[in-house]
């Protein structure tokens, strides 16, 4: 349908409307079938379809493959009726029988003892009208009106219809019995057939029709004019909004999501967004609870039903990437952000394109807030949005500003100093709502401080409106407790000297940060991964010397280690992550030698391949190695071991990790092994994760607020790369590191601080 492009499904439902009143079904058709393309599974649009063929269009072949995907879906014996009755009405005799049978067999499975259709007699009739066509009795060139009474038998009635429907019954009958033999139409068919041209007398045709009468609000043409009235015009708005509000009862977004286990309380507050906030709100979600997928799939539900068609997600800089990484793999949205080529290219146009992740520091920058301001979203979702807390900065003055129909906050802890910052928040969402400032001191502060409420129900009425809180007891939450050792290496004298070598290279030469940044990774997970990237530099001349080195190499700390935990419980399931496919394949060759069955998962497997590791891992083998993707969406509850050969300098992605397994449906406490060689980077990064904030004791996803409490506005690695470039040796990079933990300790005691604010004042009255 090459002539018939549209931007969004709305665009392409009016359209169908617009054809469907003008009679041009095959237009009309291509819409819909437009439609199906994008949500092949919705049983409304199908029933339009086949409704559209069989109707108006007077095709029941076209409605066939539609009454197939539907009789799919739903599984019902009406359906398969139905599409037996189809197959027949175009002389597919032999498929209509089979597709018969089938409803025979489903009509015995679903019937109940309220069941108030028993469909003897219109099995039946179609049976012989089968039999009739395979027997030649009948042509194949059939009228409509066959197939028109049969699908028309199967319209569902309320209960008042129902009775209408018996009663009708039992009076046709008492008048049947009343009437002369002669008068009886029971045999009678409705239509003339013909022999291969020779003219027959009538052949009866059996129908079974049920009297229904039924009244829908008719979309008249003329409602979508400019001539219609204005009570036309708000019956019409009525109508719409009636039909949109019981149409959330159904999300679009949960079958079109991936590697997304969707949790009751997610898919009620999605549903609670939709029918009850208008697109404002403020998401609360205690930490870990998956504010971001909720996010996700209210994002993914908007795009769907055509309700948005520019979004722009606003977060800190650390956080780009991950949203983008997020939306592309999990809701198969494709966004554009801040970080990409195209936006340091023509920051002009990328403000205008249809899904973007921004900075919020690039943002409200003095070189892109006028570009901001002057664009239309009809989505702002702002990540981490309690820094839109105070409203004289200029965080909270572009979110007010910009343009825009619908809003979403999401943070954890929404007050995190006083009231306040609870009123800020919520004029971003619904200026009014609270009145001003000195209105809202006055009527909800208690006197003499801005931290306790005066009229604590009063609030709580009002805040229901524009805030969602899920909490972990609400919900009945209850995870497994968590175990973590690191096992800090000496390294061998060979590796000492290679890691010195490499850092004096890379602080001597011109290298990228980001060839920097992989190298130091690669250094501290195996001297192997490191070997392969060396050998693709072009400079080798300088790094002479390192390659011989690694050349005389076979085995590395890391090695023994990892076998001595393999084999103290060697039926134990146990995963094993790295973040480099040749750390994967020394891993792989180190267990092949020491005879221990295994399995690997990496990125770059097919669908099929990675559900074949999964399967093997949980029934066969005692060991999986996999890649930070990997384990993705992946149900690994089987398992309660986590082995780490390496770390990601992001401490959310080891987060992620141990997530795979610390999830809901662990039945047992995980156990957590971290291998580090001392010097390397990542040794100092699990030293202050570990001994000075316990991120291996705090609840899945409290680290990123934690890192938000820093003030900066780059990402771990970043901060992590700046104190190496900033350390001439090893002992002020130890200082350097040292630092860095204080100021960790700090941002978790600020995080703890306010999250105890948060309890105390919202408690649990905002769950779905």
């Amino acid at each position: 349908m090459t002539d018939m492009l549209y931007e969004t499904p709305d665009d392409t439902l009016n359209a169908y409307l617009k054809f469907l009143t003008k009679k041009e079904y095959k237009k009309a058709y291509d819409c819909l079938k437009k439609l199906l393309h994008q949500f092949p599974d919705d049983r409304d649009l199908l029933m339009s379809m086949i409704s559209l063929c069989i109707h108006e269009w007077a095709r029941p072949d076209m409605s066939i493959p539609w009454f197939k995907r539907l009789a799919v879906i739903t599984s019902e014996w009406e359906t398969y009726y139905s599409l037996s009755s189809a197959e027949a009405s175009v002389g597919q005799f032999s498929a209509a029988r089979e597709h018969l049978t089938r409803a025979k067999e489903l009509e015995r499975k679903q019937r109940t003892d309220k069941t108030w259709l028993r469909p003897v007699k219109i099995f039946s009739d179609l049976e012989k009208y089968i039999r009739n066509g395979e027997s030649g009795i009948i042509s194949a060139q059939r009228p409509f009106s066959f197939i028109e009474n049969q699908t028309r038998t199967l319209q569902y009635v309320d209960e008042k219809q129902k009775k209408k429907v018996q009663n009708a019954e039992v009076t046709r009958q008492k008048k049947a019995q009343a009437l002369p033999a002669s008068t009886d139409q029971t045999n009678t068919y409705s239509h003339p057939a013909s022999f291969e041209g020779q003219s027959l007398p009538q052949i009866p045709i059996p129908t079974y029709t049920i009297p229904i009468k039924t009244e829908l609000f008719k979309e008249d043409a003329s409602l979508f004019t400019a001539h219609a009235s204005l009570s036309q015009i708000q019956s019409l708005i009525d109508y719409e909004r009636l039909s949109i509000q019981g149409g959330y009862d159904e999300l679009l977004c949960l079958n079109a999501v991936n590697g997304i286990e969707k949790y009751w309380y997610q898919t009620e507050t999605v549903k609670k967004v939709l029918k009850h906030f208008h697109g404002s709100v403020l998401l609360c979600d205690e930490v870990g609870l998956g504010k971001t997928i909720e996010a996700g799939m209210l994002i993914k539900e908007y795009v769907m039903r055509g309700m948005v068609k520019n979004i722009m997600v606003l977060t800190p800089a650390s956080l780009v990437s991950q949203w983008k990484e997020e939306m592309q793999t999990k809701f198969d949205i494709a966004f554009l952000t801040t970080d990409d080529p195209a936006f340091m290219k023509a920051p002009e146009d990328f403000w205008k394109q249809r899904f973007i992740i921004a900075s919020m520091n690039t943002a409200k920058g003095s070189r892109n807030r006028e570009l901001v301001e002057n664009q239309f979203y009809d989505l702002v979702v702002v990540d981490e949005a309690h820094h839109l807390r105070n409203r004289s900065t200029l965080s909270w003055k572009l979110v007010n500003r910009i343009k825009k129909r619908f809003i979403f906050l999401l943070t954890a802890t929404p007050v995190q100093n006083n009231l306040i910052d609870l009123f800020n928040l919520i004029t971003l969402l619904k200026p009014g709502q609270f009145k001003t400032e000195k209105e809202f001191k006055k009527e909800y502060l208690s006197k003499g401080g801005l931290k306790g409420t005066a009229d604590k129900e009063k609030m709580r009425g009002l805040l229901r409106d524009v805030m969602i809180r899920n909490t972990r007891s609400a919900i009945d939450l209850k995870l497994p407790r968590r175990f973590a050792t690191t096992i800090r290496l000496d390294p061998t004298p060979m590796e000492k000297e290679i890691y010195t070598d490499i850092n004096q290279y890379l602080m001597e030469h011109e290298v990228p940060r980001m060839s920097v940044n992989i190298l130091l990774r690669e250094a501290g997970s195996s001297l192997v991964a490191l070997k392969e990237s060396l050998l693709h530099r072009e400079d080798k001349e300088g790094l002479r010397d390192v390659l011989r080195k690694l050349d005389g190499t076979n085995n590395i700390s890391k090695g023994d280690a990892l076998l001595g935990i393999l084999q103290k419980n060697p039926t134990e399931k146990k995963v094993v992550f790295t973040q480099f496919i040749k750390s994967m394949e020394y891993i792989g060759d180190l267990l092949s030698k020491s005879g221990i069955a295994y399995r690997t998962f990496k990125g770059t497997m097919s669908l099929k391949e990675k559900d074949a590791a999964i399967a093997g891992f949980k029934d066969d083998v005692p060991v999986l190695v996999s890649t930070e993707s990997g384990g993705e969406g992946r149900n690994l509850q089987f398992c309660n071991t986590i082995i780490n050969f390496d770390l990601p300098w992001n401490p959310m992605r080891i987060e992620q990790r141990i997530g795979r397994l610390h999830r809901i449906g662990q039945a047992r406490d995980i156990f957590i092994f971290n291998l580090t060689v001392r010097g390397t980077i990542e040794d100092y990064i699990i030293e202050i994760l570990d001994s000075k904030i316990n991120m291996f004791e705090m609840v899945i996803g409290e680290i990123e607020p934690i890192l938000g409490h820093l003030g900066e506005d780059r990402d771990f690695e970043e901060i992590i790369l700046t104190l190496w470039a900033e350390s001439k040796n090893s002992t002020v990079l130890k200082q350097n590191f040292e630092k860095l933990g204080n100021d960790l300790v700090k941002a978790k005691n600020d995080y703890f601080k306010s999250k105890s604010i948060d309890t105390a004042i919202f408690g649990e009255d905002y769950e779905t």
